[in-house]
């Protein structure tokens, strides 16, 4: 049942109403869901294990993931060797390094929902679906060591966004704490992930991870792997259209693309008031990040008519772009991820639509349409001490004070009794997530 008192709640930069809401009346409810990120979907929550796929669902997706790896690289490839002029050339080449992207990054997340045992039931086929198809021919890491990297950190109740926090050491290593000024955070977010030592750090640790600190069995299997895949593309004479259309974007953009992400992806150094309970720390450092801006609605006229121009054209230059090179499979709704992290990346949408607004230990949901309202809630948190842009804080401490003058609080005791279970699993290192 819905809860006023735990009404989503939005920043001083947001809308302060459902955006998603306005978009109801259009046809193709599910495309509009894919591109915002946020469902309407209004039935009761399911448990976790009800998301689940089964085994030939995980292996459609990653087949068909693969299916667009392999075509991107051969249309990349065509109009590379073709006499095209080298404007149709890049109008090829950027929409294949984007797809590649995304679906190179979206089996990393593939992996990572696998390696949370929220795919499928068996997780000793899950382990080696994850391990075959979707960490060694992405240079991800390996199973063992991706869930002891976040799985009893980044998930922790006690670590998240802490200096025990790998995400958040990330974010150190780029140049970014509390108090840094407004020019050195606007600025480092234009050049921290291109500079030298950030992708040289990347690629390093890819190679640690996948060739040094795996298992013996895994490097094996690792270096077998590369040593056919690069004695194939010799053979073939294919390596410099691999670089270029695999490579680049594997190493190179991917990077850029999952920091665009992960910069918002937190609350990243926190300042919490003492008293805050745990759980509802965790919601306090996360919110949903969806894409898009109120629909204009029905109307008429040539004010109107501008309107629905613009509107259209910010869904198509921006909304998704965004989605396909930031923003895929689950990340709009990562928040969700970090209340109940068994919860399939298929239906996390849905889930959190059918929990929104609901009595939960976490405290209310929260969330934001735009990465640039993101991007201003983390400046006002770093550089202005703004460290509370929901009011998630104040939320809990107003419930506190009414529960101790009953004798009981009601911030914590109803959100236990309904809220999920925190469970383990992780994602990845963000050098590469």
């Amino acid at each position: 049942m819905k809860d006023q008192e735990y009404a989503t709640r939005y920043s001083r930069y947001g809308y302060g109403f459902d955006v998603r809401a306005t978009y109801a009346h259009l046809p193709f409810q599910a495309l509009w869901t894919w591109i915002t990120g946020k469902s309407l979907w209004d039935r009761e929550p399911r448990r976790p294990r009800q998301t689940w796929l089964t085994e030939w669902q995980l292996c459609c997706q990653v087949l068909w993931s693969w299916s667009v790896v392999i075509a991107c690289v051969m249309a990349g490839s065509y109009a590379f060797h073709s006499s095209w002029p080298i404007w149709a050339k890049i109008a090829v080449y950027v929409p294949v390094w984007i797809l590649v992207t995304n679906r190179t990054r979206g089996l990393l997340h593939t992996f990572h929902y696998t390696n949370h045992g929220a795919s499928i039931e068996n997780m000793r086929r899950a382990r080696w679906l994850g391990t075959l198809f979707m960490s060694i021919p992405i240079l991800h890491t390996s199973w063992r060591n991706y869930q002891q990297i976040h799985a009893e950190v980044h998930h922790a109740t006690n670590d998240l966004c802490t200096d025990r926090d790998p995400d958040q050491q990330f974010m150190t290593q780029h140049g970014f704490h509390r108090g840094m000024s407004e020019w050195e955070y606007w600025s480092r977010l234009v050049y921290a992930p291109f500079l030298p030592k950030n992708v040289w750090a990347d690629f390093r640790f890819r190679l640690e991870q996948n060739f040094l600190k795996a298992t013996p069995l895994e490097i094996g299997m690792r270096v077998t792997y590369w040593a056919v895949f690069f004695a194939l593309a010799i053979h073939f004479d294919v390596l410099l259209e691999l670089g270029l259309f695999f490579f680049l974007p594997l190493i190179l953009l991917t990077q850029h693309s999952s920091w665009l992400q992960h910069i918002t992806e937190h609350l990243w150094f926190p300042l919490v008031p003492e008293g805050t309970s745990r759980f509802v720390r965790v919601g306090s450092l996360t919110w949903g990040r969806f894409l898009g801006r109120p629909h204009p609605g029905k109307g008429s006229g040539v004010l109107h008519m501008l309107k629905l121009v613009r509107w259209w054209a910010l869904v198509l230059l921006v909304d998704i772009p965004l989605r396909l090179y930031s923003f895929m499979q689950d990340l709009p709704s990562h928040d969700f991820h970090h209340r109940s992290p068994r919860v399939n990346f298929w239906s996390i949408a849905r889930e959190r639509a059918a929990a929104e607004g609901r009595v939960s230990k976490y405290g209310p949901m929260t969330e934001t349409w735009g990465l640039f309202e993101s991007l201003l809630i983390m400046r006002d948190h770093l550089c202005r001490g703004q460290h509370d842009p929901f009011g998630v804080y104040e939320w809990e401490r107003r419930r506190r004070v009414l529960g101790e003058g009953r004798g009981n609080n009601p911030a914590s005791a109803a959100g236990e009794a309904a809220g999920t279970t925190l469970e383990g699993g992780a994602l990845a290192l963000k050098q590469y997530a």
